[in-house]
C-alpha cells in the first residue's frame, strides 16, 4: 500500500469515526450497523482498538510514523459537542469519546510513543517502566493478537534503547575529555549509577553472576528436586555471606522453599519444577496474588538496601531465563499497585526499579560489562577493590542459536 493508499484510509477512519461525515459506501454502512447492532461498548473498544492497532502496525511497517501519531491524535480531539443527527453515528461518537477513557486508549498511546518525538502528555513516574507494564498487555490472552504483538515489540525496543543508553552513558562518563554533564544518564541515580554498575560487576574471586549460575546448572544435573531447593539457597547466598546475613532472614527463603511442592521432594528435578521453583520464588520476593507487595519485598526494597534484592533476582533470572518474563509481570503488578501514589511517596520503590533495572541490563545475554583495574599496584598485593581505581567496559556480543 502507498503513501496515498494510507492517506485515503487515514480519511476515511477520520471522516467515519472523527468528523461523522456520512460514508458513500454501501459497505461501509453495512458494516457501521453491524457494529451499531453489538450495541456493546465493551464489544467496541474491542473492535476499534484492533482496527486501530492493524493501522498502526501496518504503518509503522512501512515507516509511516506521522500517521500513526497523526490517529492517536484525532481521537483525543474528539467530544460529544454537536452530535450527528445520525443515530448510528451519533452512537458511534459517543462510543469512541468513552473508549479514550479507558485503559485501552493508554495502550494505544504507548504504541506509538517510540516514533520520532511523540510521548504521552502524561508524566507519571510510571512512565519510565513501560518495558514492565506492557508484559501485562503481551501476556494477556484476553487482548487481540495485534495488541499483544504490538505490545510486545515496544518493550523489546525501550529495553534495547536503555541497553544502549546506558553502554554509551557508562563509557562516556568515564573519558577524561568529556564533562558528566554532557552526555544522557538514563538512570535516575545520577553519578551513583557507575558506582553501582562496578559494585556489580566485581568479580568474586575468579567468579561474576554469569559464571556462578553456570556452574549452578552444572551442578543440579540428575540431583532429587530436595536437593535442587537446598543448592539454590547455597546458590543464591554464594560469596556473597557478609552481604546478605544482615539484611534478608534466610530462614524465611528456606521455608518458603521447603513448603513449595514438597511431595516432589524425591523425585528426579525437572525443567518445568525447576521453572516453577523459580518463579514462585520470585513471586514471594515481589507480589502477593491480590497484587499487594510481599512483606519480604518490602523489607529488602524498603528498609533496607535495593541493591540485595536486586542481586537475588539477577541470580534466580541468571539460572531461568524464562523467568524474567514472570518477573517483569511482578514488577508490573506492583508499579500498578503504586502507580496512584506520587513518585515522592514511591521514591524507595523507584530507587528498586532503578537499581533492578540496571542490574538485569548489565547481565543481558548480548552485552557484556567487564571491571578492570587499572591500579599499578599488583593485584596480589591489594587487600581490596578500590573501585576509583576500576574502568567499566562494554561490547555488545553475538548470540548462539540454542541447541535443539
Amino acid at each position: 500500500m502507498d503513501y496515498s493508499a494510507s492517506e485515503v484510509v487515514f480519511q476515511e477512519f477520520k471522516k467515519i469515526f472523527i468528523e461523522q461525515t456520512a460514508p458513500v459506501n454501501p459497505k461501509v454502512i453495512q458494516a457501521l450497523h453491524t457494529i451499531i447492532e453489538l450495541d456493546s461498548q465493551q464489544q467496541f473498544n474491542n473492535l476499534f482498538k484492533r482496527c486501530c492497532y492493524i493501522l498502526i502496525n501496518n504503518w509503522t511497517s512501512q515507516r509511516k510514523y506521522q500517521l500513526a501519531r497523526d490517529l492517536i491524535q484525532i481521537i483525543s480531539e474528539i467530544t460529544l459537542t454537536e452530535l450527528h443527527p445520525d443515530n448510528c453515528l451519533k452512537i458511534l461518537r459517543v462510543w469512541v469519546a468513552n473508549f479514550i477513557k479507558t485503559q485501552h486508549y493508554e495502550d494505544l498511546k504507548l504504541s506509538v510513543l517510540k516514533y520520532d518525538d511523540y510521548h504521552p502528555v502524561e508524566k507519571k513516574w510510571t512512565f519510565r517502566y513501560q518495558p514492565y507494564l506492557l508484559a501485562t498487555q503481551y501476556l494477556d490472552p484476553k487482548n487481540t493478537i495485534e495488541e499483544r504483538q504490538n505490545a510486545k515489540l515496544l518493550s523489546q525496543q525501550l529495553k534495547e534503547k536503555y541497553k544502549f543508553d546506558l553502554a554509551m552513558y557508562t563509557s562516556r562518563s568515564q573519558s577524561g575529555t568529556a564533562q558528566l554533564k554532557d552526555f544522557y544518564n538514563p538512570t535516575l541515580l545520577g553519578d551513583e549509577a557507575l558506582r553501582l554498575i562496578k559494585i556489580i560487576l566485581v568479580k568474586r574471586g575468579s567468579l561474576n553472576y554469569r559464571n556462578l549460575a553456570n556452574i549452578f546448572l552444572d551442578q543440579i544435573q540428575n540431583i532429587t528436586y530436595k536437593r535442587f531447593k537446598e543448592s539454590l539457597i547455597k546458590y543464591l547466598f554464594y560469596y556473597d555471606q557478609t552481604f546478605y546475613v544482615t539484611e534478608i532472614d534466610r530462614e524465611q527463603l528456606i521455608n518458603i522453599l521447603q513448603n513449595f511442592h514438597p511431595e516432589n521432594d524425591e523425585e528426579t528435578l525437572t525443567s518445568s519444577l525447576h521453572l516453577r521453583t523459580c518463579n514462585y520464588l520470585i513471586k514471594s520476593l515481589t507480589v502477593e496474588p491480590s497484587g499487594e507487595p510481599t512483606a519480604l519485598f518490602l523489607l529488602c526494597a524498603a528498609q533496607l538496601n535495593p541493591l540485595t534484592l536486586a542481586i537475588l533476582m539477577l541470580k534466580i533470572i541468571l539460572i531461568s531465563a524464562y523467568s524474567r518474563t514472570y518477573l517483569e509481570l511482578c514488577l508490573a503488578r506492583l508499579i500498578e499497585y503504586y502507580q496512584d501514589k506520587s513518585a515522592d511517596e514511591c521514591q524507595w520503590l523507584v530507587n528498586f526499579l532503578e537499581v533492578c533495572q540496571i542490574a538485569l541490563t548489565i547481565y543481558e545475554k548480548n552485552v557484556q560489562y567487564n571491571l578492570v583495574n587499572m591500579s599499578q599496584k599488583h593485584q596480589e598485593e591489594q587487600s581490596f577493590v578500590d573501585l576509583n581505581d576500576c574502568r567499566v567496559f562494554s561490547q555488545h556480543k553475538q548470540i548462539q542459536p540454542e541447541k535443539d
